[in-house]
């Protein structure tokens, strides 16, 4: 085996485990959510498949597409996510970015509703995750989606996470590993944000 195909097949693991670790943390639930990698050195992406649960995600089944959209890889009876195009739009203006992550947390998509930045109140948030806009509302896997992703990178160049209103959240890191545990301190970071949000003050009012 190739070193490079040894590099693909490593990367395949690695995205049906952290698949399966997305959705055994409930940061996604039914068939929702897709993650991708990119195979370095390359402009080849490997993404999950449209209609599997993240919790079934095996290396098999995963898709390699170039990131023109062409696919190089197709598993019988798969197609890629029907955000592929998003993904791919991502990588092309973050050269940085290794691999992204887009789950439905449901902590963090309740604030997506609100349709501005997640609240950060704690220290490790405000370090690690500096800001999380939120980008507007759009049918999954429309242009007008890719459209908004594409449109929240160019404004916020330096952005590792991004509420999607009424949808979910984005991630984005330089590995599987980083894109997944930004997604899970974006949801822990809007689960203490509902609770302290809902703590009474001292007056009795709620803060």
């Amino acid at each position: 085996m190739s070193n490079e195909a040894e590099i693909v097949n490593r990367l395949r693991n690695e995205l049906a485990d952290f698949s399966k670790r997305a959705f055994s943390r409930g940061l996604v639930g039914g068939t929702g959510g897709n993650v991708s990698v990119r195979i370095p050195g390359t402009d080849q992406v490997l993404i999950t498949p449209t209609g599997v649960s993240l919790g079934d995600v095996e290396p098999e089944i995963n898709l390699l597409v170039k990131l023109d959209g062409t696919i190089i890889e197709n598993p019988p009876g798969q197609r890629p996510s029907k955000e592929t195009s998003f993904h791919l739009a991502v990588y092309q203006l973050r050269p940085d970015a290794g691999a992204i992550a887009h789950v439905h947390p449901p902590y963090a998509t309740a604030y997506s509703n609100k349709g501005r930045s997640l609240p950060l109140v704690t220290v490790s948030s405000r370090s690690v995750l500096k800001d999380v806009p939120c980008i507007e509302c759009a049918v999954p896997g429309s242009t007008e989606l890719c459209d908004f992703v594409e449109g929240g990178i160019r404004r916020h160049p330096d952005v590792r996470a991004m509420l999607m209103k009424e949808h979910g959240i984005l991630t984005l890191g330089p590995d599987l590993k980083t894109a997944y545990y930004l997604a899970d301190l974006v949801e822990d970071t809007a689960k203490i944000a509902f609770i302290a949000a809902n703590i009474p003050n001292d007056d009795g009012g709620r803060s």
